[in-house]
């Protein structure tokens, strides 16, 4: 094994030892962001009302097929998988990592772990096997629910079983009865995200159901009434877990997505299945608005598009309102807490490529270190709050709502317009990324080994469309190397695909404050300029 485990807890007992719940957990209950009840109560009502109504719509390229599962259908594979997973001995507080496509049975998963009460960790597709042994190990994950089961041996987790065997084996499980079932209280760790945050240190980030409620409820806040969702996303993200799995139960409309992150596929998707709501990426709405342009397709139903995950630059708004939809929301949000601002298509006086907005109801902001211009450091607050985030290497909790009366640290620069928006500045520490955000400390640790690379530093630098990509700024040893040579050096240690630098600069030397730490403003001022 690779990875050696630290001073920190077991993942299951840093669970169960999670500080008590926020000072605000009265108010949050009261004022309804909180509750009782849990996801699967929210199937089971959807089930009563309208079990034939389609909950998820999935284009399966990979199969080359299209799969419609009602609420009905949803909840008998909820419970079925759910008693599998209980008689492989799952349960209450233990970890289930999940490494699937872009496929419905993912959603079915997620829930039937609420179910026995596991948490989940998911992984892309697209992992490699250098951060999937890490994550497993480090999270304790007793299974590990995989396409292919025999290329995940050795990666950490006591069991390891195919989506397709699980699925076998659920066709003839028996559900588990009431009196069986273990008691899942809304407050129970529910999720294991995996981020990193504003260090470039990998974190495991701690959702319950009702953090992930919370989040939920203010992400519908800004989506049309009654519309059919679709999110550019990885069901493994933050945000298509909480508009394309968890949407559906809370509206009773459907979610439609797909494995595939070609823009054809997802312009024939929006068009074939009437998509009101489009969330993606500003990178991915630039490249569904170009290919829209080359072969136009009827996409009268898309009433708004959500940009999220990075600011969303002037041009790759301008061609949104004119080739997909002209009603544009910019939606700020971590996987910490779910949607912190959004603009209102509305308000004529803040547009979403310069503003971030307001604050959603949920959420409570403060701004420290502040500038006469009202710039100053993103702090939040609010019951969409994870309950708790730790070091995902040596485990160890870095903060909780116990830590600073709940406030959250963004590592964020925004500044205050005065009549209640926010403009995104620049980030505070060191964190690049337009969709996942890259690892920095790991891929510099990586490159370091490098027998080329005396010192390196991974900064975020526009492209030439404005949006962010990792440069890898160098200072060799002797010859210095290409980045071809760099990318194959990390590609043959395993390294996810999306960590990789897309640039390369090579330095004499790299500007560091007194105490010996790189200035890695100074770095990206320097690239940029050049």
């Amino acid at each position: 094994m690779r990875y050696r485990l630290l001073n920190g807890k077991p993942m299951s007992e840093l669970i169960k030892s999670l500080p008590g719940l926020p000072a605000q957990a009265a108010a949050y209950y009261a004022q309804g962001w909180w509750r009782h009840g849990t996801f699967l109560d929210d199937l089971e009502t959807m089930v009563h009302a309208a079990a034939d109504r389609p909950a998820y719509i999935n284009v399966r390229t990979l199969l080359s097929e299209t799969v419609t599962v009602t609420f009905g259908e949803l909840a008998q594979r909820v419970e079925q998988i759910a008693a599998v997973l209980w008689a492989r001995g799952v349960r209450p507080g233990q970890v289930v990592a999940l490494q699937l496509p872009n496929w419905w049975e993912a959603g079915a998963l997620w829930l039937a772990c609420g179910r026995v009460g596991a948490a989940t960790v998911s992984l892309t597709p697209v992992t490699g096997a250098r951060e999937r042994e890490l994550t497993t190990v480090s999270t304790q994950a007793g299974l590990l629910v995989t396409v292919d089961d025999s290329d995940a041996r050795g990666c950490g987790p006591a069991s390891i079983i195919s989506i397709d065997a699980l699925l076998r084996d659920a066709a003839s499980a028996v559900p588990l009865s009431a009196a069986e079932r273990p008691t899942v209280r809304a407050d129970d760790v529910c999720q294991v995200l995996c981020t990193s945050g504003t260090t470039g240190r990998p974190k495991a980030v701690l959702h319950t159901h009702n953090t992930r409620y919370a989040a939920l409820r203010a992400a519908l806040a800004h989506m049309p009434e009654n519309c059919v969702t679709a999110v550019i996303s990885q069901l493994t993200h933050a945000v298509a877990l909480t508009f394309n799995l968890l949407a559906p139960l809370a509206t009773g409309q459907p979610s439609v997505f797909t494995d595939t992150r070609a823009s054809e596929a997802w312009l024939d998707l929006l068009a074939q299945h009437g998509v009101n709501c489009l969330v993606a990426a500003p990178r991915s709405l630039g490249e569904l608005a170009h290919a829209q342009r080359l072969q136009p397709r009827d996409l009268r139903e898309l009433k708004q598009v959500i940009s999220i995950a990075a600011p969303l630059p002037a041009p790759v708004a301008a061609d949104v309102r004119t080739s997909l939809c002209p009603r544009v929301v910019n939606i700020y949000g971590m996987t910490e807490s779910g949607t912190v601002t959004a603009t209102r298509p509305e308000d004529p006086t803040v547009s979403a490529e310069r503003s971030l907005g307001r604050p959603v109801p949920t959420m409570q902001i403060r701004l420290t270190d502040t500038t006469s211009s009202q710039a100053g450091r993103l702090h939040v607050r609010g019951p969409g709050l994870c309950r708790g985030m730790s070091d995902l290497r040596t485990r160890r909790l870095l903060w909780s709502p116990a830590h600073d009366e709940g406030w959250y640290d963004t590592g964020d620069l925004v500044q205050a317009d005065g009549h209640g928006n926010l403009r995104y500045l620049s980030r505070a520490a060191d964190r690049i990324g337009w969709g996942y955000v890259i690892p920095v400390a790991e891929v510099e640790g990586e490159l370091l080994e490098h027998p080329q690379v005396a010192e390196v530093a991974i900064v975020g630098v526009p492209d030439a469309e404005g949006h962010e990509i990792a440069c890898a700024v160098v200072v060799p040893r002797d010859t210095p190397p290409s980045l071809h040579e760099l990318l194959a050096f990390l590609r043959a240690r395993n390294m996810t695909e999306w960590y990789l630098p897309a640039r390369l600069a090579i330095v004499s030397t790299l500007p560091r404050t007194p105490l010996g730490k790189v200035r890695k403003d100074r770095v990206r001022q320097q690239v940029t300029a050049a």
